[in-house]
C-alpha cells in the first residue's frame, strides 16, 4: 500500500471499499447490495458480496461525477466584489480580480471539486498575463497532479473582439468623451496562432493519468476563421478534442447570424469541427435545426445553468438536446448558485428546468412511458456524457470490471433514514443528495478525498492562502478603480443597443 503524506494527515491507501448499496450505472440497472469495490492497478476488479453487511452500512457507491466545462476559480468573482450581471457587462469588471499563483487558483478549485465528488472537469483557462500562459498551464497541471482529479486543460486561442463583439474604434463612438477611457486605444498583445500551437504542443509533455490537453477557441466571436479551420484540422489529424464557447447569449447569436451568412453551424460543418471531438459550452441560442445536426455529427454540448442564470444569458436548449438525441454533459463554469461546486445540485436544478419547460403525463418528452427514461437521460449526463467532453471514450463513468477506478462514496444517513423501495433509489439519490454526503472520491483507484476531505492538499490552507490576498486587493480598491465603471458600462450598453454588433465588416465565408 502507498501511503499519501503531503498537506494532509497520512492516509492509507486502501485496496478495497464495502459499501451497502452500489449503483453500477445509475437508472440503467438495478443497485446491488452489500458489496466490495476492489481495484488493481487503477482498475475495476470484479465486484464480490460482503460478508459481513455492517461494515458498508449506510454508504452507496456511483460512478464518480463529471463537471464538462469549468474555469477552475478558487477564488469565486462575488468573493473579490464582482457583482453577476449580463455576461457582456460582467466580462469587463474582471479586470479587478486580484492576480495570484496560478498553482494556488487551481488547485483551490480541484479540491473543492474533488469534495463534492467531481472526478473529472474540463479547466478552460483565463490567462491573468497573457504573455505568461505556458507558466501559468503548467501550475495549473501541478495542481491536478497534487489534488488527483483528471482535468483536461483547454489552451485558450482568442484574440478578437476583446471590449465588445466589434472593432474597439467602434465602441469609441459610444463614449461622448472617449479620450478619457485609454482602454479603447490601448495595444493589447495578442497571442499568435503560431504561439498558440507552440504552447500546446509544449503542454502536451506534461500529459499524465490526470492532466490533458485540448485545443480552445474560447469562442467564435473572439477567434479569427483561420484559427478555426486550423484547430479543426488539427484536432482531424491528432484525435485532440475540442472545447469552446458557443452562442452564450443573445447578442452573440445576433453577431453570428450577422457574420455567417451561411449560418454558424452550417460553417463549422463545413470546416470539419463539428465531430464527436468537440464540445459546445452553453449554446443557450441553438436552433432546433441546429441541434439536429449536432446530434448527426456526435457533438457534446455542456449544460451550465446556473452560470446562465446569474448571467442573464437564458436557458440551455434541454428540451431540444433531448428530443434529437444530442450528447450532452453538465458544467458548473465556476458559476454555480451557491458558489459551492455542487454538480448534484446543478444536475437537478437541470431537470427541474425540463420538468417545468414540458409539465404533465401529456408532454411528449415527459410521458410516464418516458419518465424513468428522463431520469436515466441526467445520469448518463452527470456520469458519462460529461466525462468523454474530458476524457473521450474512455469506458469510464461506470463502475465494472475494467473499468477506469472513478468513484465515490456518499453516505445516505441523511436522506435516507428509512429502508425504500429499489425502483424509488436513482430518483431519491438525484433529488436529495449534495456535496455535504461524500465521503469519499477515488481516481484512477486513488484515494483523493478520504472522510470528506482532500488527501493530497489542505483545502482549509489554500483558502486561508487565498483569503489573504483577497483581503489585501479589497483594502486597496479606491474611488479610482472601481469595480463597476457606470460610465464604462453605460458605453457598452450603447453600442449593442445600437445594433453595431451586427454590423458585418468581415467576409462572411
Amino acid at each position: 500500500m502507498s501511503t499519501l503524506t503531503n498537506h494532509s494527515p497520512a492516509v492509507a491507501e486502501p485496496l478495497s471499499w464495502s459499501v451497502e448499496t452500489l449503483l453500477a450505472r445509475p437508472g440503467h440497472e438495478r443497485p446491488l447490495f452489500n458489496q466490495r469495490i476492489t481495484i488493481r492497478n487503477g482498475k475495476f476488479a470484479p465486484l464480490s458480496t460482503i460478508a459481513d453487511p455492517s461494515s458498508g452500512a449506510g454508504k452507496i457507491a456511483l460512478p464518480a461525477f463529471a463537471n464538462a466545462h469549468d474555469h477552475g476559480r478558487g477564488v469565486p468573482t462575488l468573493s473579490v466584489g464582482i457583482p453577476d450581471a449580463p455576461l457582456e457587462v460582467w466580462l469587463s469588471r474582471l479586470g479587478v480580480e486580484p492576480r495570484m499563483r496560478a498553482y494556488l487558483n487551481a488547485a483551490c478549485a480541484f479540491a473543492r471539486m474533488a469534495e463534492a465528488g467531481i472526478g473529472s472537469v474540463v479547466h478552460c483557462h483565463n490567462t491573468q498575463n497573457g504573455r505568461a500562459l505556458l507558466e501559468e498551464a503548467r501550475g495549473v497541471a501541478a495542481a491536478a497532479h497534487a489534488v488527483g482529479i483528471r482535468v483536461a486543460f483547454a489552451v485558450p486561442f482568442a484574440g478578437e473582439n476583446p471590449l465588445v463583439y466589434g472593432a474597439d474604434t467602434k465602441l469609441a463612438e459610444y463614449f461622448p468623451q472617449p479620450d478619457l477611457y485609454p482602454q479603447l486605444s490601448t495595444t493589447r498583445y495578442r497571442r499568435t496562432l503560431g504561439e498558440g500551437l507552440a504552447i500546446t504542443e509544449a503542454l502536451a509533455e506534461l500529459e499524465s493519468d490526470t492532466f490533458t490537453i485540448q485545443f480552445g477557441p474560447v469562442g467564435p466571436q473572439w477567434v479569427d476563421r483561420k484559427t478555426l479551420e486550423t484547430l479543426s484540422a488539427r484536432s482531424a489529424e491528432t484525435g485532440r478534442r475540442v472545447h469552446m464557447h458557443f452562442l452564450e447569449t443573445k447578442l452573440q447569436r445576433d453577431w453570428a447570424d450577422a457574420h455567417f451568412h451561411e449560418g454558424i453551424i452550417h460553417y463549422l460543418d463545413r470546416i470539419g469541427l463539428l465531430s464527436p471531438r468537440l464540445t459546445l459550452a452553453h449554446g443557450c441560442w441553438l436552433r432546433d435545426e441546429e441541434l439536429q445536426i449536432l446530434a448527426e455529427r456526435g457533438v457534446i454540448v455542456s449544460c451550465n445553468v446556473s452560470s446562465n442564470f446569474r448571467l442573464s444569458s437564458g436557458f440551455p436548449p434541454i428540451t431540444g438536446l433531448l428530443r434529437h438525441g444530442v450528447r450532452f454533459g453538465i458544467g458548473l463554469d465556476g458559476m454555480s448558485l451557491e458558489d459551492d461546486e455542487d454538480i448534484l445540485r446543478e444536475t437537478r436544478l437541470l431537470r427541474g428546468i425540463t420538468q417545468s419547460l414540458c409539465p404533465g403525463a401529456e408532454a411528449g418528452i415527459i410521458s410516464s412511458d418516458n419518465q424513468e427514461r428522463l431520469l436515466t437521460q441526467y445520469f448518463d449526463a452527470l456520469f458519462r456524457g460529461g466525462r468523454e467532453a474530458i476524457t473521450g471514450s474512455d469506458g469510464g463513468g461506470i463502475i465494472r470490471e475494467g473499468a477506469p477506478a472513478d468513484f465515490v462514496i456518499a453516505r445516505t444517513n441523511r436522506i435516507m433514514r428509512n429502508r425504500i423501495p429499489d425502483a424509488a433509489l436513482p430518483e431519491l439519490i438525484l433529488t436529495r443528495l449534495t456535496r455535504q454526503d461524500i465521503e469519499t472520491l477515488v481516481v484512477g483507484g486513488k484515494t483523493v478525498v478520504h472522510n470528506g476531505r482532500c488527501t493530497g492538499v489542505s483545502l482549509p490552507d489554500l483558502e486561508n492562502e487565498l483569503d489573504t490576498l483577497i483581503q489585501k486587493a479589497l483594502s486597496q480598491v479606491t474611488d479610482l478603480t472601481p469595480v463597476i465603471n457606470r460610465e464604462w458600462e453605460d458605453g457598452i450598453r450603447r453600442y449593442y443597443q445600437s445594433d453595431a454588433h451586427c454590423q458585418n465588416t468581415v467576409p462572411s465565408s
